[in-house]
Protein backbone atom coordinates (compact mmCIF):
# COMPACT_ATOMS: atom_id res chain seq x y z
CA UNK A 1 0.00 0.00 0.00
CA UNK A 2 1.75 3.41 -1.06
CA UNK A 3 1.43 6.45 0.98
CA UNK A 4 0.83 9.75 -0.21
CA UNK A 5 1.75 13.28 1.44
CA UNK A 6 0.06 16.29 1.71
CA UNK A 7 1.25 18.97 -1.39
CA UNK A 8 4.28 20.36 -1.46
CA UNK A 9 6.39 22.81 -3.55
CA UNK A 10 9.45 20.97 -5.02
CA UNK A 11 12.26 22.60 -7.29
CA UNK A 12 11.33 21.87 -11.17
CA UNK A 13 15.58 20.92 -11.83
CA UNK A 14 14.69 17.81 -9.62
CA UNK A 15 12.10 16.78 -11.55
CA UNK A 16 12.81 13.77 -13.99
CA UNK A 17 10.58 13.07 -17.10
CA UNK A 18 11.05 9.57 -18.23
CA UNK A 19 11.53 9.62 -22.05
CA UNK A 20 9.15 6.50 -22.15
CA UNK A 21 5.63 7.29 -20.60
CA UNK A 22 1.76 7.76 -21.68
CA UNK A 23 1.48 11.31 -22.70
CA UNK A 24 -1.56 13.36 -23.65
CA UNK A 25 -1.45 15.43 -26.87
CA UNK A 26 -2.61 19.36 -26.95
CA UNK A 27 -3.46 21.88 -29.48
CA UNK A 28 -0.96 24.83 -30.20
CA UNK A 29 -4.46 26.55 -28.69
CA UNK A 30 -5.13 24.15 -25.21
CA UNK A 31 -1.38 25.03 -24.29
CA UNK A 32 -2.00 28.63 -25.16
CA UNK A 33 -5.00 28.26 -22.51
CA UNK A 34 -3.38 26.06 -19.42
CA UNK A 35 -0.56 28.93 -19.81
CA UNK A 36 -3.05 32.05 -19.64
CA UNK A 37 -4.84 29.87 -16.86
CA UNK A 38 -1.22 29.05 -14.76
CA UNK A 39 -0.14 32.88 -15.13
CA UNK A 40 -3.59 34.14 -13.75
CA UNK A 41 -4.33 31.59 -11.30
CA UNK A 42 -1.46 29.89 -10.54
CA UNK A 43 -1.34 25.67 -10.44
CA UNK A 44 -5.05 24.61 -9.17
CA UNK A 45 -3.63 20.84 -9.73
CA UNK A 46 -0.92 19.57 -8.37
CA UNK A 47 1.95 17.09 -10.68
CA UNK A 48 2.16 13.47 -9.41
CA UNK A 49 5.77 12.69 -8.61
CA UNK A 50 7.73 9.66 -7.34
CA UNK A 51 10.61 10.25 -4.97
CA UNK A 52 13.28 8.74 -5.47
CA UNK A 53 15.00 9.11 -2.06
CA UNK A 54 18.25 11.13 -3.61
CA UNK A 55 16.79 14.69 -3.82
CA UNK A 56 15.27 13.72 -7.35
CA UNK A 57 11.87 13.20 -7.75
CA UNK A 58 10.53 10.98 -11.16
CA UNK A 59 7.54 12.67 -12.87
CA UNK A 60 3.96 10.29 -13.13
CA UNK A 61 1.75 12.77 -14.18
CA UNK A 62 1.81 16.27 -15.40
CA UNK A 63 4.38 17.11 -17.97
CA UNK A 64 3.02 19.79 -19.26
CA UNK A 65 2.58 21.89 -16.49
CA UNK A 66 5.82 21.01 -15.74
CA UNK A 67 6.91 22.66 -19.08
CA UNK A 68 5.01 25.41 -18.71
CA UNK A 69 6.11 26.19 -15.26
CA UNK A 70 9.46 26.07 -16.51
CA UNK A 71 8.45 28.49 -19.65
CA UNK A 72 7.25 31.11 -17.29
CA UNK A 73 10.17 31.17 -15.16
CA UNK A 74 9.02 29.13 -12.24
CA UNK A 75 11.76 27.64 -9.94
CA UNK A 76 9.22 25.29 -7.63
CA UNK A 77 6.12 23.68 -8.45
CA UNK A 78 3.51 22.29 -6.01
CA UNK A 79 3.79 18.11 -6.21
CA UNK A 80 2.08 15.24 -4.51
CA UNK A 81 4.72 12.89 -3.57
CA UNK A 82 4.27 9.50 -3.63
CA UNK A 83 6.25 6.37 -2.42
CA UNK A 84 6.07 3.53 -5.10
CA UNK A 85 7.95 0.78 -6.86
CA UNK A 86 8.11 1.11 -10.56
CA UNK A 87 4.98 -1.41 -11.20
CA UNK A 88 2.62 1.42 -8.96
CA UNK A 89 4.67 4.19 -10.51
CA UNK A 90 3.79 3.29 -14.14
CA UNK A 91 0.36 2.18 -13.68
CA UNK A 92 -0.82 5.85 -11.82
CA UNK A 93 0.73 7.49 -14.97
CA UNK A 94 -1.04 5.40 -17.40
CA UNK A 95 -4.24 5.92 -14.85
CA UNK A 96 -3.80 10.04 -15.02
CA UNK A 97 -3.12 9.73 -18.83
CA UNK A 98 -5.23 7.29 -20.04
CA UNK A 99 -8.07 9.23 -18.17
CA UNK A 100 -7.97 12.01 -20.47
CA UNK A 101 -8.17 10.29 -23.46
CA UNK A 102 -6.62 12.10 -25.92
CA UNK A 103 -2.88 10.20 -25.78
CA UNK A 104 -1.14 8.18 -28.07
CA UNK A 105 -2.46 4.71 -28.35
CA UNK A 106 1.31 3.27 -28.30
CA UNK A 107 2.56 5.14 -25.42
CA UNK A 108 -0.39 3.46 -23.46
CA UNK A 109 0.24 0.20 -25.29
CA UNK A 110 4.07 0.30 -24.05
CA UNK A 111 3.03 1.47 -20.25
CA UNK A 112 0.69 -1.00 -20.25
CA UNK A 113 3.15 -3.53 -20.94
CA UNK A 114 5.72 -2.00 -18.66
CA UNK A 115 3.48 -2.65 -15.94
CA UNK A 116 2.53 -5.91 -16.93
CA UNK A 117 6.45 -7.08 -16.97
CA UNK A 118 6.49 -4.88 -13.26
CA UNK A 119 4.46 -7.54 -12.17
CA UNK A 120 0.69 -6.02 -12.81
CA UNK A 121 -2.20 -8.38 -14.01
CA UNK A 122 -4.49 -7.22 -16.52
CA UNK A 123 -6.85 -7.12 -14.02
CA UNK A 124 -4.94 -5.04 -12.00
CA UNK A 125 -4.80 -2.77 -15.08
CA UNK A 126 -8.07 -2.51 -15.95
CA UNK A 127 -9.35 -1.51 -12.63
CA UNK A 128 -6.30 1.02 -12.90
CA UNK A 129 -7.27 2.62 -16.41
CA UNK A 130 -11.09 2.35 -15.42
CA UNK A 131 -11.56 -0.18 -18.72
CA UNK A 132 -12.49 -3.35 -19.00
CA UNK A 133 -9.77 -6.54 -19.57
CA UNK A 134 -10.74 -6.85 -22.81
CA UNK A 135 -9.60 -3.16 -23.37
CA UNK A 136 -6.25 -4.00 -21.94
CA UNK A 137 -5.56 -6.74 -24.25
CA UNK A 138 -6.26 -4.85 -27.09
CA UNK A 139 -4.01 -2.10 -26.28
CA UNK A 140 -1.12 -4.77 -25.21
CA UNK A 141 -1.44 -6.45 -28.68
CA UNK A 142 -0.51 -3.23 -30.46
CA UNK A 143 3.13 -3.72 -28.74
CA UNK A 144 3.17 -7.02 -31.39
CA UNK A 145 2.19 -5.22 -34.34
CA UNK A 146 4.67 -5.17 -36.82
CA UNK A 147 6.64 -1.34 -36.75
CA UNK A 148 4.41 -0.61 -39.55
CA UNK A 149 1.38 -0.20 -37.96
CA UNK A 150 3.31 1.28 -34.96
CA UNK A 151 4.05 3.94 -36.32
CA UNK A 152 0.60 4.60 -38.15
CA UNK A 153 -0.59 4.39 -34.90
CA UNK A 154 1.82 7.13 -33.43
CA UNK A 155 1.17 9.41 -36.36
CA UNK A 156 -2.85 8.68 -36.38
CA UNK A 157 -2.70 7.40 -39.70
CA UNK A 158 -4.17 4.20 -38.41
CA UNK A 159 -6.81 3.99 -35.34
CA UNK A 160 -7.58 1.24 -32.43
CA UNK A 161 -10.86 0.70 -34.47
CA UNK A 162 -9.09 -0.33 -37.49
CA UNK A 163 -6.67 -2.53 -35.06
CA UNK A 164 -10.00 -4.38 -33.70
CA UNK A 165 -11.39 -4.77 -37.03
CA UNK A 166 -8.27 -6.47 -38.25
CA UNK A 167 -8.23 -8.74 -35.22
CA UNK A 168 -11.64 -10.25 -36.27
CA UNK A 169 -10.09 -11.82 -39.27
CA UNK A 170 -9.35 -15.06 -39.11
CA UNK A 171 -5.56 -14.94 -39.38
CA UNK A 172 -2.37 -12.44 -39.35
CA UNK A 173 -1.84 -12.85 -42.95
CA UNK A 174 -5.33 -11.75 -43.32
CA UNK A 175 -5.01 -8.62 -40.94
CA UNK A 176 -1.88 -7.65 -42.57
CA UNK A 177 -3.52 -7.32 -45.89
CA UNK A 178 -6.40 -4.96 -44.26
CA UNK A 179 -4.41 -2.46 -42.36
CA UNK A 180 -2.05 -2.38 -45.90
CA UNK A 181 -5.17 -1.56 -47.24
CA UNK A 182 -6.21 0.64 -44.71
CA UNK A 183 -3.09 2.52 -44.58
CA UNK A 184 -2.49 2.83 -48.09
CA UNK A 185 -6.44 4.03 -49.38
CA UNK A 186 -6.80 6.00 -46.53
CA UNK A 187 -9.63 4.19 -45.45
CA UNK A 188 -11.34 5.54 -42.03
CA UNK A 189 -13.09 2.77 -39.33
CA UNK A 190 -16.53 2.25 -41.10
CA UNK A 191 -14.53 1.70 -44.41
CA UNK A 192 -12.36 -1.01 -42.52
CA UNK A 193 -14.90 -2.23 -41.33
CA UNK A 194 -17.11 -3.30 -44.38
CA UNK A 195 -14.02 -4.79 -45.66
CA UNK A 196 -14.04 -7.16 -43.16
CA UNK A 197 -17.45 -7.32 -42.68
CA UNK A 198 -17.40 -8.79 -46.33
CA UNK A 199 -14.16 -10.36 -46.66
CA UNK A 200 -14.91 -12.70 -43.24
CA UNK A 201 -18.33 -13.78 -45.33
CA UNK A 202 -16.40 -14.63 -48.39
CA UNK A 203 -13.98 -16.70 -46.51
CA UNK A 204 -17.40 -18.71 -44.47
CA UNK A 205 -18.57 -18.96 -47.66
CA UNK A 206 -15.70 -20.86 -49.17
CA UNK A 207 -15.40 -23.23 -46.31
CA UNK A 208 -18.98 -24.45 -46.41
CA UNK A 209 -18.60 -24.94 -50.39
CA UNK A 210 -14.87 -26.17 -50.54
CA UNK A 211 -13.06 -26.36 -47.37
CA UNK A 212 -9.74 -24.74 -46.26
CA UNK A 213 -7.80 -25.90 -48.97
CA UNK A 214 -9.54 -23.45 -51.26
CA UNK A 215 -9.40 -20.56 -49.70
CA UNK A 216 -7.41 -18.07 -51.68
CA UNK A 217 -5.01 -15.56 -50.62
CA UNK A 218 -6.12 -11.90 -49.26
CA UNK A 219 -7.00 -9.25 -51.55
CA UNK A 220 -4.46 -7.26 -52.45
CA UNK A 221 -4.39 -3.28 -52.29
CA UNK A 222 -6.34 -2.67 -55.66
CA UNK A 223 -8.86 -5.78 -55.06
CA UNK A 224 -9.82 -3.91 -51.82
CA UNK A 225 -10.30 -0.63 -52.93
CA UNK A 226 -12.61 -2.77 -55.50
CA UNK A 227 -14.81 -4.41 -52.54
CA UNK A 228 -14.94 -1.23 -50.63
CA UNK A 229 -16.25 0.75 -54.04
CA UNK A 230 -19.42 -1.37 -53.89
CA UNK A 231 -22.72 -1.75 -51.43
CA UNK A 232 -25.60 -3.94 -51.65
CA UNK A 233 -29.20 -2.05 -52.50
CA UNK A 234 -31.78 -3.22 -49.71
CA UNK A 235 -34.15 -3.07 -52.43
CA UNK A 236 -33.24 -4.86 -55.29
CA UNK A 237 -29.92 -6.55 -53.75
CA UNK A 238 -28.06 -5.64 -56.11
CA UNK A 239 -23.88 -4.24 -55.56
CA UNK A 240 -23.87 -0.51 -56.56
CA UNK A 241 -21.04 1.67 -56.53
CA UNK A 242 -21.09 3.62 -52.74
CA UNK A 243 -21.67 7.07 -54.83
CA UNK A 244 -25.05 5.64 -55.82
CA UNK A 245 -26.23 4.25 -52.74
CA UNK A 246 -28.61 6.52 -50.75
CA UNK A 247 -29.98 6.61 -47.38
CA UNK A 248 -33.43 8.41 -46.50
CA UNK A 249 -36.62 8.61 -44.76
CA UNK A 250 -39.44 6.66 -46.55
CA UNK A 251 -42.76 6.87 -45.59
CA UNK A 252 -44.93 3.34 -45.31
CA UNK A 253 -46.74 4.24 -49.04
CA UNK A 254 -43.44 4.85 -50.30
CA UNK A 255 -41.96 1.86 -49.24
CA UNK A 256 -44.59 -0.03 -50.97
CA UNK A 257 -44.49 1.30 -54.10
CA UNK A 258 -40.97 0.97 -53.91
CA UNK A 259 -40.96 -2.68 -53.16
CA UNK A 260 -44.07 -3.28 -55.93
CA UNK A 261 -42.18 -1.51 -58.82
CA UNK A 262 -38.49 -3.72 -57.80
CA UNK A 263 -41.06 -6.74 -57.52
CA UNK A 264 -43.03 -6.55 -60.60
CA UNK A 265 -41.16 -4.21 -62.98
CA UNK A 266 -37.53 -5.37 -62.06
CA UNK A 267 -34.94 -3.24 -60.87
CA UNK A 268 -34.93 0.41 -60.73
CA UNK A 269 -33.17 1.10 -64.44
CA UNK A 270 -35.28 -1.37 -65.68
CA UNK A 271 -38.49 -0.09 -64.41
CA UNK A 272 -37.60 3.88 -65.09
CA UNK A 273 -36.97 2.60 -68.41
CA UNK A 274 -40.74 0.63 -69.15
CA UNK A 275 -42.03 3.98 -66.98
CA UNK A 276 -40.41 6.46 -69.35
CA UNK A 277 -41.71 4.11 -72.26
CA UNK A 278 -45.29 3.96 -71.05
CA UNK A 279 -45.89 7.66 -70.42
CA UNK A 280 -44.55 9.17 -73.38
CA UNK A 281 -46.56 7.06 -74.89
CA UNK A 282 -49.89 7.91 -72.83
CA UNK A 283 -48.65 11.80 -73.94
CA UNK A 284 -48.79 11.07 -77.47
CA UNK A 285 -51.87 9.77 -77.25
CA UNK A 286 -53.30 12.56 -74.87
CA UNK A 287 -51.47 15.30 -77.01
CA UNK A 288 -52.69 14.33 -80.55
CA UNK A 289 -56.43 13.77 -79.48
CA UNK A 290 -56.54 17.11 -77.96
CA UNK A 291 -55.42 18.28 -81.66
CA UNK A 292 -58.24 16.70 -83.17
CA UNK A 293 -61.29 17.29 -80.35
CA UNK A 294 -61.89 20.99 -79.99
CA UNK A 295 -62.07 22.24 -76.38
CA UNK A 296 -65.20 24.38 -77.22
CA UNK A 297 -67.46 22.09 -77.93
CA UNK A 298 -68.95 20.28 -74.90
CA UNK A 299 -70.64 17.46 -76.10
CA UNK A 300 -67.42 15.94 -77.66
CA UNK A 301 -65.33 16.17 -74.48
CA UNK A 302 -65.89 12.60 -73.60
CA UNK A 303 -63.46 11.33 -75.94
CA UNK A 304 -60.71 13.03 -74.25
CA UNK A 305 -58.96 9.92 -72.87
CA UNK A 306 -60.20 9.58 -68.87
CA UNK A 307 -58.16 9.48 -65.91
CA UNK A 308 -57.75 6.35 -64.28
CA UNK A 309 -59.57 6.55 -61.17
CA UNK A 310 -56.83 6.84 -57.96
CA UNK A 311 -57.84 3.89 -55.05
CA UNK A 312 -58.05 4.61 -51.95
CA UNK A 313 -55.77 1.27 -51.33
CA UNK A 314 -53.64 -1.15 -53.36
CA UNK A 315 -52.49 -4.86 -52.41
CA UNK A 316 -49.19 -5.72 -53.45
CA UNK A 317 -49.56 -9.14 -53.73
CA UNK A 318 -52.61 -9.42 -56.34
CA UNK A 319 -52.08 -5.87 -58.53
CA UNK A 320 -54.86 -4.81 -60.83
CA UNK A 321 -54.73 -6.56 -64.14
CA UNK A 322 -57.71 -4.50 -65.72
CA UNK A 323 -55.17 -2.76 -68.42
CA UNK A 324 -53.31 -4.33 -71.23
CA UNK A 325 -50.67 -6.69 -70.19
CA UNK A 326 -47.29 -4.65 -69.31
CA UNK A 327 -44.55 -5.42 -72.03
CA UNK A 328 -41.75 -8.28 -70.32
CA UNK A 329 -38.83 -5.69 -69.18
CA UNK A 330 -36.42 -8.95 -71.02
CA UNK A 331 -37.28 -7.32 -74.05
CA UNK A 332 -34.66 -6.05 -76.16
CA UNK A 333 -34.70 -2.42 -77.43
CA UNK A 334 -35.54 -3.50 -80.92
CA UNK A 335 -38.40 -4.83 -79.91
CA UNK A 336 -39.46 -2.66 -77.58
CA UNK A 337 -39.53 -0.45 -80.55
CA UNK A 338 -41.30 -2.16 -83.08
CA UNK A 339 -43.96 -2.85 -80.29
CA UNK A 340 -44.60 0.84 -79.42
CA UNK A 341 -44.95 1.75 -83.37
CA UNK A 342 -47.46 -1.18 -84.04
CA UNK A 343 -49.38 0.49 -81.04
CA UNK A 344 -48.92 3.90 -82.31
CA UNK A 345 -49.87 3.28 -85.75
CA UNK A 346 -53.73 1.46 -84.44
CA UNK A 347 -53.73 4.92 -82.43
CA UNK A 348 -53.95 6.81 -85.64
CA UNK A 349 -55.76 4.36 -87.38
CA UNK A 350 -58.01 4.84 -84.46
CA UNK A 351 -57.90 8.51 -84.43
CA UNK A 352 -58.16 8.99 -88.14
CA UNK A 353 -61.79 7.29 -88.17
CA UNK A 354 -62.65 9.15 -84.84
CA UNK A 355 -61.69 12.54 -87.02
CA UNK A 356 -63.76 10.84 -89.73
CA UNK A 357 -66.93 10.33 -87.97
CA UNK A 358 -66.53 13.89 -85.89
CA UNK A 359 -66.21 16.05 -89.04
CA UNK A 360 -69.19 14.26 -90.14
CA UNK A 361 -71.24 15.34 -87.09
CA UNK A 362 -69.90 18.52 -87.46
CA UNK A 363 -71.59 18.60 -91.07
CA UNK A 364 -74.63 17.04 -90.23
CA UNK A 365 -75.22 19.89 -87.12
CA UNK A 366 -74.21 22.57 -89.19
CA UNK A 367 -77.42 21.62 -92.17
CA UNK A 368 -79.49 21.36 -89.03
CA UNK A 369 -78.75 24.82 -87.68
CA UNK A 370 -78.92 26.27 -91.73
CA UNK A 371 -82.20 24.42 -91.72
CA UNK A 372 -83.40 26.10 -88.57
CA UNK A 373 -82.34 29.32 -89.43
CA UNK A 374 -84.31 28.96 -93.45
CA UNK A 375 -87.07 27.63 -90.80
CA UNK A 376 -87.18 31.15 -89.18
CA UNK A 377 -86.97 33.64 -91.64
CA UNK A 378 -89.66 31.99 -93.72
CA UNK A 379 -91.82 31.63 -90.76
CA UNK A 380 -91.07 35.80 -90.22
CA UNK A 381 -91.81 36.60 -93.93
CA UNK A 382 -95.29 35.12 -93.97
CA UNK A 383 -96.33 36.38 -90.38
CA UNK A 384 -99.03 39.30 -91.29
CA UNK A 385 -98.43 42.91 -90.70
CA UNK A 386 -99.07 44.55 -87.45
CA UNK A 387 -101.82 46.70 -86.83
CA UNK A 388 -101.89 50.00 -86.93
CA UNK A 389 -105.33 50.88 -84.83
Amino acid sequence: MMSMTVVKEIPIDKIIIPETRARATFTEEQHQELMASIKNYGFTVPILVQDNKDGTYTLIDGEHRTLIAKELGYEKIPAVIVEADTKKATMLNVLANTARGTQNPMDVAEALQRALEAGATEEELAAATGHTVQWVKIYLSLTKLPEVYQKALREGKLKIGHIKQALRLPDAQEAAAALDAALSLSWDVKTMKYYVDQRIAELQTVMMMGGEGEVGPPPTVEEAKIKVQYRKCTHCRRNVKIDQIYSTFVCRDCLMLLDYVVKNLGTGEQAMRLIYDAVNFYNTYKDKVQQLVPSQIPQYQHMVPRQIPQHQSYNIERPQQSHPPTPQVSQSPQDRVSELEDRMNMLEQLVQRSHRVLLQRIEELSDAVKNIVSSSKSTQSRSPPPSQG
